[in-house]
């Protein structure tokens, strides 16, 4: 006899498809070695930020840093 089938048997199980973001290790500089920066900016520019990072599979520090690396070379 066939073993049935669970419809919800997909949900149950981890994906294994996971996003190289979502697996990526923290980084190559430990935790304790950085320091937060911590400022306010206005709430579209905040998700239009999140979402370039998203766009780049980039953490948001390390879209932050790319950022202001192109900024100095042009200063």
């Amino acid at each position: 006899m066939a073993k049935a089938m669970n419809p919800l048997a997909q949900a149950m199980n981890p994906r294994k498809d996971v996003p190289q973001s979502a697996s990526r290790q923290r980084g190559v500089v430990p935790s304790s070695e950085l320091v937060p920066l911590q400022f306010r900016m206005p709430p579209e520019f905040v998700k239009a930020f999140k979402q370039a990072a998203l766009d780049r599979d980039m953490k948001l520090n390390e879209l932050l840093n790319h950022c202001f690396q192109e900024f100095m070379k042009k200063s």
